[in-house]
This record gives structure tokens, sequence and C-alpha cells, in this order.
């Protein structure tokens, strides 16, 4: 028996992996350990290293090659011909270092330049002809690819030549120390049965181990999966089982069997201590992470475009992956096309990634808005909110609460001559179809004033008119609201939650902040339920639009009525299909412009390349409220411009 010098040399250790200091270190206790003439051949029982004077001696007289002309990986093995996985995987030493003679001496299995091992006795130890080459990764891990001999995941096992000694099973061996490392003395057998499927061709797949290792007789996964076949692959250790899997480009996939985890819960930790003996937490099976048995990782061939409504272009795959309980264990990955819906998940989640790397406020809080309604993971729409946080909003983006009060004060409020409609038909000709009044048969589009004495009857106090009531409710909801509710959109600006979700209950939920007895909340609620009644359709969205002076404009656009439309870039729309919209107006008189379109949506056709189309302004005073249905919406834009002429506030209550 001698001492390993080397083992306790700082210099050397550094340069030692985890699993080479732990192989050192026992070989060190096993020196000083009593000479025994058996060894204990229970299971998953680890033999000592020095086990009889016989064995040592025939070691130490063997002639062994110098440690120059070994590998240059060196591989710790006790008189029970402990192997390394791999030749090469572990941690090497120069040959040009300075190593003593008695260094050399006590390795119980060398291997020579050849790569041929030479047992206790001195008997040459041969690997078996049909050991693949086993390539290693960075660390510890070895990448299990395709079965060429460029990166096959060959057996780890060495077959012994006539008269030869066998390398003892798993449990006996030291490729996996980590029960050791904790004082045990009883290995924990993992085992793990990988069945990959693919319904997508031309699909590869690598295979990376960090701890364990491939079953004799298991040749590993191919590089590219066959459309339809099942693929399986079987893995052991002495310990855990842990392993990276890699489809084609997707977001790498973590697992792992009989695995400690870091942080394990209070009712585990209870449950284990008692099934253990208090010995530490239970081991678990895991798949993307500790606390899960299956995950589903979806992902895009590239960068993909927002079609319209909900809907996105593109190609993706989507991996289902699940593993089952205990310690041999058995995990299923499906490959297959990504459907509709989960490319429109990816393509938002693209969007939010962009939107947090250019670290604009009003569209990612735009993009957050829209990739919860997408259902896109919650973690990243979490990291997305941290990230918002971290940005100031800047002061042109809101109305802060003085300049609500000052801005949108009933005594600005103006109210203009005008009465009837203006009509611009297209100046093209004058038998253009744009200027036959409408596209379709069942076109609506009505301006009907008092509606809101009308929908405030009862709620609304007598000593004051219901639009001027109405008009400071919301005014005061707003200033009550935190700064940055009333946020820049266009040319107006939008009373709403920090979220900006314009949903009928957040609205009013927003407006009853102050309380549900204030006045802007029951205002709202008799507003919509007045609304449901009258036009026979239930609410499904509120936008308070503010409008502070004539200088203020809502763009040309259609109304989003069902998931056949595109929206914008930072729209929030939830594209639920509706039939119509109802537009209150409370304020100063301000004009709305609609007009006729012709593109693929609209039944219009132009009357030529110079066809100008028609245009309507209607007026709508306080109190008002325009109407129009879906085949209007289809066929016409419309939209606030701004005044040339001075204009006080106006709040529009779009429904």
């Amino acid at each position: 028996r001698r001492e390993l010098a080397f083992a306790g040399d700082a210099a050397i250790r550094k340069r030692l992996c985890p699993s080479c200091v732990r192989l050192a270190s026992l070989m060190i206790t096993a020196a000083s350990a009593p000479e025994c003439d058996q060894v204990d051949a229970s299971p998953g029982v680890m033999p000592p290293l020095a086990m009889c004077s016989a064995s040592v001696t025939s070691a130490a007289s063997a002639s062994l090659p110098p440690l120059s002309a070994r590998s240059t990986s060196l591989a710790l093995f006790s008189t029970r011909s402990f192997r390394s996985a791999s030749a090469g995987a572990c941690c090497g030493i120069a040959a040009d270092e300075d190593v003593d003679d008695e260094v050399r001496a006590c390795d119980a299995v060398s291997e020579d330049c050849d790569g041929d091992s030479v047992g206790i006795d001195g008997t040459l130890l041969r690997p078996a002809a049909n050991v693949g080459e086993l390539s290693a990764s960075s660390g510890d891990s070895c990448a299990f690819g395709p079965s060429s001999p460029s990166r096959s995941a060959g057996k780890s096992s060495i077959a012994a030549s006539d008269g030869g000694l066998r390398l003892p099973s798993i449990l006996s061996r030291c490729a996996s120390t980590g029960a050791l490392g904790r004082g045990g003395n009883v290995a924990a057998r993992a085992h793990l049965r990988l069945n990959v499927t693919s319904h997508v061709p031309g699909t590869s797949v690598v295979l990376e181990l960090a701890q364990g290792e491939l079953q004799r007789g298991s040749t590993g996964l191919p590089e590219v999966l066959t459309e339809g076949k099942t693929e399986a692959v079987e893995l052991r250790s002495a310990s855990a089982v842990v392993g990276v899997l890699r489809v084609s480009d997707s977001p790498p996939i973590p697992f792992g069997v009989q695995v400690k985890p870091s942080a394990p819960s209070r009712s585990n930790s209870f449950a284990a201590a008692g099934a253990l003996g208090g010995r530490g937490p239970e081991l678990v099976n895991f798949v993307s992470n500790e606390v899960r048995q299956r995950c589903v990782v979806a992902h895009a061939f590239g960068p993909l475009e927002a079609g319209s409504g909900m809907d996105a272009t593109g190609d993706g795959i989507v991996i289902d992956a699940a593993i089952g309980p205990g310690s041999h264990a058995e995990m299923h990955v499906t490959v297959r096309k990504a459907k509709k819906k989960e490319i429109t998940r990816l393509a938002q989640e693209q969007a939010l990634i962009n939107a947090m790397e250019q670290r604009k406020y009003s569209t990612l809080i735009s993009q957050i808005a829209r990739s919860r309604m997408r259902k896109v993971e919650t973690a990243l729409i979490d990291q997305a909110g941290r990230v918002l946080k971290s940005i100031k909003m800047p002061d042109v983006l809101f109305m802060s609460h003085k300049e609500l009060s000052k801005l949108m004060s009933w005594k600005r409020v103006t109210v203009a001559a005008g009465t009837s409609d203006e009509t611009s038909p297209c100046s093209a000709g004058a038998d253009c179809p744009c200027n036959a009044g409408q596209a379709e048969f069942g076109e609506v589009c009505d301006v009907t004033n008092g509606m809101i004495d009308r929908a405030l009857a009862g709620v609304a106090p007598t000593h004051m008119s219901a639009d001027k009531w109405l008009f400071k409710a919301l005014v005061k909801a707003a200033l009550v609201a935190p700064e940055g509710c009333v946020w820049k959109s266009g040319g107006k600006f939008i009373l709403s939650n920090e979220d900006r979700n314009q949903s009928a209950s957040a609205i009013v939920n927003v407006l009853e902040r102050e309380g549900s007895d204030c006045d802007a909340g029951k205002a709202m609620r008799a507003l919509v339920a007045f609304t449901e009644e009258e036009y026979r359709f239930r609410v499904t969205a509120i936008q308070l639009n503010f409008h502070p002076n004539n200088k203020s404009s809502h763009k040309q656009h259609r109304d989003i009525y069902g998931a056949g439309q595109k929206g914008g870039i930072n729209c929030t729309c939830s594209f639920m299909k509706c039939t119509g919209t109802v537009c209150y107006s409370i304020g100063s008189s301000r004009q709305v412009l609609t007009e006729t379109i012709t593109d693929s949506r609209s039944k219009y056709t132009p009357c030529g390349d110079d066809c100008t189309g028609s245009k309507t302004f209607h007026w709508l005073h306080s109190g008002s409220a325009m109407f129009f249905n879906a085949p209007f919406n289809n066929n016409h834009l419309h939209g606030v411009p701004p005044m040339e002429e001075a204009s006080g506030p106006r709040i529009s209550i779009a429904l």
C-alpha cells in the first residue's frame, strides 16, 4: 500500500475534476485501512480500495509503463478495477509533469499508449471490438449523439480477454460517487429509459449527460429521427441520472432521475426524514425543472409575422416531455408540428422579448397586455413587468393630475353652432360607387342627441345636467387613479388601469377606486345597462377617450370586431366577436369623420386609380351618442380630426 502523495498536493488537486478528487481521497483513506483477505460482495457496497497484501504487492511489482507513456487522461482505479466512464473523460496531467515513481506504482490499473489496460496481476485487458467512442463535452458532461464513430454513445464496459479480469458491475464502480461523497455506504441505483418519437421530418436530437452513462447494449440516439418511429435509449447511474435533451434548435430540456432537490418543500422534507431515517430530502425525478414531471416546449423556426387578429404566420415545433416516478423511470418525448394557437403564442413571445430589448415604455406595457391575452408563459410576463418597473414613463406619454385639473375643466367646454352633416362625394366622378351612400344592405350609422339624459335618468342628480355630472365624475375618477392611468394613445389620451385593460369590468373597477358608491362607478354601470337594453347586445369593452383641446384627434380607423381583423403593433383589443359600437360624447362639440374605403374587407369598389371616396362630417354635441353596426364598420373608416377653431375638453365613452 503506497501513500498517494499527489492527492494531497493542492496544486494538482486544482487540476482534478471532482470525481478524481473524491477517488484520491478514498484511496488515501483505504491505504490506512486494515488488510483483509475477502471482499464484501453484497450488492451496492463499495469495496475497500486496498483489499489484500497479495494484490497490492502484485500491483506494485507489475512493470507499469511510465506516466508519460500513458494516456494524458488520468483515470484512478481501485484493486477492483474501478474504471472511468470513458478514456479521456477525466481530468488530465501533462506528460512532462514531475511525478514520483511511487505514484506510478500505486495505480492498480493503468492504460498503456495503445489504450489497453493492465490488470492488478499484470494481465493485459483489451476493450471489446464493439465498444463505441464516447465523446466528452465541457466539464464532466458526455454528449450522446448519433451512432457514427465520431459521435456515438458506446458501451462503457470493457470486456476482458481470455484469462483476464472483467470489470465489476456499475454498483461496485466509481463512475458516480455521489452517494459515497455524502458518506453513505450504499449507492442508490438509477435507471432511465428515454423514448423519443418525432412526427416532424428532419428532426435532430442530441443527448448530453452530466451524470450517468449508457446501459450496456444501448447504442444511443440517431442524429436525425425517423418520422413516426420511436427511438429508445437506456441510461444508468450509481446515484442519479442527470442530463439535457436538445431537439433541433429548441431550448434545451434538462431532466433527472433520483436527484436530490436543491430546495425541497416542507412536506417532502418530513416525508423523506421518516422514510430515510432523517438523512435528507426525498429524491425526485424531473423534467424542465425540479418541481415538474411534464413540460411542453414550443419553438419557432425563424421570426414569425403577426397576422390578422390573434393569428400569426410561420412554422414551429412542440416538444412534449413527461417522466415517470421511481428509481427505474421512463421518459417519453414527442415532437410534433406547432398548432395555430401555439404559433400565435410564440409570435407574441418574440414581440414581448423585442419590446424588452427596446425598453420603450408604451410598447412594452402594450405587449405585456397582449401577452396576457395570448397566454404567454407567466414567468416571461413577470420578467417583462420587472423591466417595465425599471423604466420611467416619460412625461409626454401621460396627462398628469395637474394637467387634468387644468385642461379637463367643465368651465372650458365649448359648444359649436353646427348641427347638420357635411358630405363630400368622390371627386373622380359622380357615378362612383362610393357616392351611393352604402355598400351593402343593412348598414347603420346614426347620431342621436339626448342619449346621456335617457341613460342616466334616476341616477344623475336633478340640480345638474346629466352630461355635466358624468363629465365631472370621470375627471374626478381620473384624479383618484395613479398618475400614468391617463396615457397618450395617438392624438388623444385614454383612461384605464395600470395594465391598460379596457374590458368593461376593468374600467368599472378603476372608476370605483374612490369607493363602490362613487358617482363615476354608478354612472358607468347605468350607462352599460342602458346600452345593453337599448341595443340588445352585451357590452364587452369600454374605451374612455380624453380630448383636452382642438389639437387632439383620433385617427381614421375601423373598430376591431373579431379575429379576422388586424390591429396595430401595440393594439390591446381582445378580438372578441362584436356587432357594433355606441360612442357617447360629453363636453365640447366635435366632428366625427366617416369615409368610404375600398380595400379587400370592404364591399366598395373604386371608380378608378384616382378615386377619392366619399367623406361625411357628423357633429357630436354633449350628451349625444353615435351608433354604427358591423357592416358599416367593414365599409367605412371613422375618426375625430383636429379642428382649426378653438375647442374645449371632451370625453368620449365608446362601448
